[in-house]
């Protein structure tokens, strides 16, 4: 039996993060992996905001472009377009990051078990025994949970982080595209339905291309749709296996359960309007962090009472984001694929591209979001017809 003082539960850049910023501080910590390789195949978009890139001080080699603006389509791809002279978000190689995150934490000592499958998990004494099925078994006094969307462990827990999901697939394509400093959005509920469709440009002559759901429902074949439907994919080529994964959205009641504590996706830190999740995560993993070396320094029987406060440390930093978001995403799925035509043939008038050109669709939504809707008074018209009348 092996014993750490902190297991981290899940490889990927949250679980490494925190794991990281732990065996830095001097702790003993271990990262149990699924997989047999982290960073692939990658479950993301890649697309991040600039904050991101400061928070984490990203070695400039991982990105792969910038993006100054979007072009939003209808259905019926009348559309809108804002661009500002500086990058709001940066694309970055999601693969390298998460293997360059995991070689961050092996530097700092951090151990790493891979193609390890939890069988049990059991608490005595005020400490935890993972068991694994090859009969493994850890001992340690902290387990974080950072398993992305999967809710194996939370099952196993018998916890529960409640809240929405959503479904997505992406594949990357060979396309030109006039423009590529710019990502481009396209919504119709046939394909996308409550979310969006993206082309994410990675290169001159390349993008990912994804949508999301919150039905879950014949993926791929909506992926052929989409390509079918959306005339800047005409001649678009696909060159790669498309790749499906979940973005759990909402705010749970609690993540944080004595010495089990969740972070990242696995406790819903995912910006409930836009899907992004890395900085979210990154800021509440270093909350977590920090409440855990915390506790480990305390010298009182308050060790268990630190850490549980990682739950409102986090939600501090981060709910009033959340619930601004959840409202727009309200205001957003009240709307039909029809509204959403004519809300963008009016959008073209210089005082949008301001609010769009000032703040950008992804490093604050929020405050995009709620200007937009102030400025275009058959929003909240509707919105509220449809909550009143059903």
């Amino acid at each position: 039996m092996e014993k750490f003082d902190v297991i981290v539960i899940g490889g990927g850049p949250i679980g490494c993060n925190v794991a990281s910023n732990l065996a830095k501080a001097g702790l003993s910590v271990a990262v149990i992996e699924a997989k047999t390789k982290i960073g692939f195949p990658n479950h993301c978009s890649g697309l991040v905001p600039i904050e991101f890139l400061e928070l984490t001080n990203l070695d400039k080699s991982l990105i792969i472009n910038y993006i100054k603006g979007a072009k939003v389509f209808s259905c019926k791809e009348n559309d809108f377009q804002f661009k500002r002279d500086v990058p709001y978000a940066a694309v970055i190689d999601r693969s390298n990051f998460d293997i360059f995150m995991e070689s961050k934490a092996k530097e700092n000592g951090a151990k790493f078990f891979y193609n390890a499958h939890i069988e049990n998990i059991d608490t005595k004494n005020g400490d935890s025994f993972i068991t694994l099925t090859n009969g493994n078994i850890f001992n340690t006094k902290v387990i974080v949970v950072a398993t992305g969307a999967t809710s194996a462990i939370q099952k196993m827990l018998n916890v529960e982080i409640d809240g929405e999901t959503i479904y997505t697939v992406q594949v990357d394509t060979k396309i030109s595209l006039n423009d590529t400093e710019i990502a481009y959005i396209y919504m119709n509920n046939h394909i996308a339905n409550n979310w969006f469709a993206w082309i994410i440009p990675t290169s001159d002559e390349s993008a990912r291309v994804g949508f999301g759901d919150n039905i879950g429902k014949n993926l791929l074949d909506k992926l052929d749709m989409l390509f079918k439907n959306w005339s800047l994919l005409s001649n678009a080529k696909i060159s790669g296996k498309p790749v499906v994964w979940s973005i759990p959205i909402g705010i749970p009641k609690k993540i944080a359960y004595k010495n089990i504590l969740f972070v990242g996706d696995a406790a819903r830190q995912v910006k409930p309007f836009s899907g992004g999740g890395l900085l979210t995560g990154f800021i509440a993993g270093n909350i977590l962090s920090e409440t855990i070396i915390e506790a480990f320094k305390d010298n009182s029987n308050n060790f268990f009472k630190i850490l549980e406060t990682y739950d409102s440390r986090s939600k501090k930093a981060l709910i009033t984001e959340f619930k601004r978001e959840i409202f727009l995403r309200d205001v957003y799925i009240s709307l039909t694929d029809e509204d959403k035509d004519q809300i963008i043939k009016n959008l073209n008038s210089k005082r949008i591209s301001q609010i769009l050109i000032q703040y950008g669709f992804m490093d604050k939504p929020a405050i995009t979001g709620i200007k937009l809707l102030f400025n275009n008074p058959q929003i909240p018209l509707i919105y509220l017809k449809r909550k009143i009348l059903g």
